[in-house]
């Protein structure tokens, strides 16, 4: 008998913000056998377009959640583990709205649970990217068995074990200093060298990574990096951010310059041959986005893949 996914993700005014949310659902739907949405009472749409999506396709449910008045960190993970406590699965997906699953991993992913039934948790590939700029790789830790010790963590980037489960785990080990040892050194190895082969997490690498698109449109990136900068208090990267809007309407140097501003943001550089993915590696599902005029238009809802749900 095949193990039961339950995927969800978290969303507040995502047409706003220039997220590919139906693109990001319509991608995981073929992974799931039920997909639970967390919508934060927009106002730009969202909402409606969720409900559409409930009522073509039978596997998504919407949950609407208010979301705390306090700006703070954490709290889409707050609102992430309200949604990801109501999924009957036996196994957990967390996405967020602009991260797109290549078709090519769907099989991969829809078997994980049997390839490693003794894993708890699996740490996915991502590269992230601006329009078709790459400017960042990692693992994060969204597919696990729906235990209570696995929540999503930080601002939902991840999930990982919750507070309750780390306390238990550190009284443990000051009652036996050989378990601490083991730990600090499991700690280490996880800082330094990262292997992810233990019994609880494994890193798995899929037939091609996850898609996280930190921006599509010009106008929709500009409006990213404002908020960005209040919640992270970037204030070094403002006047770099006033000089790009000079370059809305020169598509090539605006997203050059863009993913540069990531690229150093993070510390993480690509040679010019490396630093763009060409438009045959990319999900289908986002194709005809990156065929769009990209010096004008904001994200749009497409009737094309918003009707393919009811398919999938």
């Amino acid at each position: 008998m095949k193990s039961m996914i339950s995927g969800f993700i978290t969303l507040k005014n995502v047409i706003q913000t220039g997220y590919p949310f139906v693109e990001a659902i319509a991608a995981i739907l073929p992974v799931c056998d039920e997909f639970l949405i967390s919508e934060g009472y927009s106002t730009d749409g969202t909402y409606e377009i969720c409900e559409k999506m409930a009522q073509m396709n039978k596997k998504i449910k919407v949950f609407r959640d208010k979301w705390p008045s306090i700006r703070r960190y954490n709290v889409i993970a707050d609102v992430t583990n309200m949604v990801r406590a109501k999924c009957s699965g036996d196994y957990l997906f967390s996405i967020q709205a602009n991260e797109i699953i290549h078709e090519e991993s769907i099989a991969f992913l829809r078997a994980l649970p049997e390839i490693y039934p003794k894993g708890t948790s699996f740490s996915l590939p991502f590269i992230h990217l601006v329009r078709d700029y790459r400017f960042y790789e990692d693992f994060r830790v969204r597919f696990t068995k729906n235990v209570d010790t696995m929540i999503a963590v930080g601002d939902a980037w991840t999930m990982g074990p919750s507070r309750s489960f780390t306390k238990s785990e550190m009284f443990k080990g000051m009652r036996n200093p050989k378990r601490l040892l083991r730990y600090a050194a499991q700690g280490i190895n996880w800082t330094y060298a990262n292997p992810g082969i233990s019994a609880f997490s494994r890193t798995i690498y899929l037939p091609k990574p996850l898609y996280r698109y930190w921006s599509l449109f010009p106008h929709d990136y500009l409006e990213k990096c404002k908020k960005h900068i209040e919640m992270f208090n970037l204030e070094n990267l403002r006047e770099d951010i006033e000089a790009l809007k000079n370059y809305v309407d020169k598509t090539e140097i605006f997203w050059n310059k863009a993913a540069e501003l990531r690229r150093n943001e993070l510390d993480f550089h690509y040679p010019t041959a490396l630093g763009k993915v060409h438009l045959e590696e990319h999900p289908a599902v986002v194709k005809d986005l990156l065929l769009s005029d990209s010096t004008l238009a904001h994200y749009q809802v497409r009737d094309k893949v918003l009707n393919s749900i009811k398919n999938l």
